[in-house]
């Protein structure tokens, strides 16, 4: 049996109709098929089922093949494979139908061709569907792209490899305070911008080609020639060609002016706050530490009990309201670093004998380990310290009791590495990204019962950033966790200053 084929024949003569289905067998196909004669028949015909060929007689009694095929193509534009079978034509009138929009043309008396045109007609078919298929496809995403571009409030933009601009949406042309996008395309942005800015975008840029890495979420203070301020947030990733390579890059910037006054007012407001708390809360510590401590006379012990309780939590206020202030003071770059010589051992040493009750209270050992050779760096002693101690707070912590901590100096090629190794369940892997942003906590619930106020990493990153070091961990789950601190070592040919005194803080 031969492959299946549903076709309609415009055809009078019962003869022929049986030489063309015979010269489809022998073809290879198996016709399921249709015969008609006139106008009606065919209208009729169309109605009932969809064909995948049409085979036509010219001339009929009562119908013409032009009418067939006019029929098809204008009235209902189908795409159908539609051949004149005919011993009446001329070569003329042939060459007349296909302009029309036949596609072949076979004589009654070469029927051998019938079969081969139809397989030929069909496998055209197939290709201008699947290009039709493509070209709604590609129109579909265009439409998509046009929508996103015109609709989105953010700028979108697109570069090649020279930097150029080759497509942008009108809220980039209106960043760039132009009138029209032709005023752009085929330039870079060190027509429109200041050289300074210019420079660090093409900076940004060419990494990300060498790179492939995208650029996310990169904050810029902008300056308008009025003097107006302006922050963006500019996201950029590369565009791929099909082998996989670097053609271009895609830009998208967001104005985030009104995030930033926002964020400033809240921070402006906690640090108000703050500040009007911080006196009367160190003033009722004092006075809850004296009546505590006996000065007042001896206290009934269930007075006694919950003076402790309201002394306890006091000082917890009192650490929780210092950490705010001293992440906004360091955001806000108005915390002075005095860079000095330090040495990092007795410094470290100092931290763990003045926060000994705090570890005992977690029943958590510390221990010190020194390697061989020198211990100084150039660093703020007080700032260090307060690194330091948040570190081993933070160990202590997350220890299990009766469990150790392991505080490590280390001298590596270029710095002095200070590491805390504790034992605790380690950092969960939806948390990494996090572990170093304000008021980040593991687990809210675990985070009241250990205490803390969730700012003493991001507080550690930023004095170290200041301090032209790195802080990093490294952790498995389960297995603990390992802080580490790397500080420029001692220069003695660009630093002169003497040994300065380490005045260690009590853990928060």
């Amino acid at each position: 049996m031969g492959a299946s084929l549903n076709v309609l024949i415009v055809e009078d003569n019962p003869n022929d109709l049986e030489l063309i289905l015979r010269a489809l067998r022998r073809g290879g196909y198996d016709p399921n098929y249709r015969c008609v004669d006139d106008a009606e028949a065919l209208e009729s015909a169309l109605q009932a089922q969809p064909w995948e060929v049409i085979l036509c007689d010219y001339a009929l009694p009562r119908f013409s093949g032009l009418e067939a095929l006019r029929t098809i193509r204008e009235i209902h534009r189908l795409d159908v494979p539609f051949m004149f079978i005919s011993g009446a034509i001329g070569e003329e009138a042939a060459v007349a139908l296909m302009r029309a929009g036949a596609q072949d043309f076979v004589r009654k008396d070469n029927f051998s061709r019938v079969a081969a045109a139809i397989e030929r007609e069909l496998s055209a078919v197939e290709t201008r569907r699947k290009n039709r298929q493509m070209d709604e496809e590609l129109e579909f995403e265009r439409q998509l792209l046009r929508q996103l571009m015109a609709g989105i409030p953010d700028a979108i933009y697109f570069k090649d490899l020279q930097h150029r601009y080759i497509h942008l949406n009108d809220a980039q042309r209106l960043l760039l305070n132009v009138t029209s996008a032709e005023e752009v395309l085929g330039k870079t942005a060190d027509v429109f911008v200041s050289p300074e800015r210019a420079r660090m975008q093409w900076e940004e840029e060419e990494k990300l080609f060498a790179t492939g890495e995208p650029s996310i979420d990169r904050i810029e203070k902008d300056v308008q020639a009025d003097g107006t301020v302006r922050w963006i947030s500019t996201t950029k990733a590369p565009i791929r060609d099909h082998r996989g390579e670097i053609i271009g890059l895609v830009g998208i910037t967001r104005d985030i002016t009104e995030r930033k006054r926002h964020e400033q007012m809240k921070d402006e407001f906690v640090a108000t706050v703050s500040h009007e708390l911080r006196t009367p809360l160190a003033s009722i510590a004092g006075a809850l530490g004296l009546l505590v401590g006996g000065a007042a006379g001896q206290v009934p012990e269930p007075a006694k009990r919950l003076l402790t309780i309201a002394y306890t939590n006091s000082q917890r206020l009192v650490r929780l309201i210092n950490d705010i202030l001293d992440i906004e003071k360091l955001e806000a770059g108005k915390v002075e670093f005095n860079l000095r010589l330090v040495d990092v051992k007795p410094l470290v040493e100092q931290v763990i004998e003045v926060n000994a009750v705090f570890t005992d209270s977690f029943n958590v050992r510390v221990r010190l380990d020194v390697g061989a050779g020198e211990t100084a760096v150039r660093a703020d002693a007080d700032r260090l310290t307060q690194v330091v101690v948040n570190l081993l707070s933070n160990a202590v912590k997350f220890s299990p009791p009766d469990q150790e901590v392991v505080v490590a100096i280390e001298q590596r090629d270029d710095c002095l590495r200070i590491a805390v190794r504790d034992h605790g369940p380690g950092i969960p892997d939806d948390f990494k990204a996090r572990i170093f942003e304000k008021f980040a906590q593991v687990d809210a619930t675990d985070a009241r019962r250990r205490g803390g106020s969730g700012l003493g990493l991001s507080i550690a990153k930023q004095i170290v950033t200041r301090l032209g070091g790195d802080i990093g961990y490294e952790t498995e789950l389960g297995g603990g966790a390992s802080f580490h601190v790397d500080l420029p070592r001692w220069d003695e040919t660009t630093m002169a200053d003497p040994r300065q005194d380490h005045r260690p803080v009590h853990a928060a």
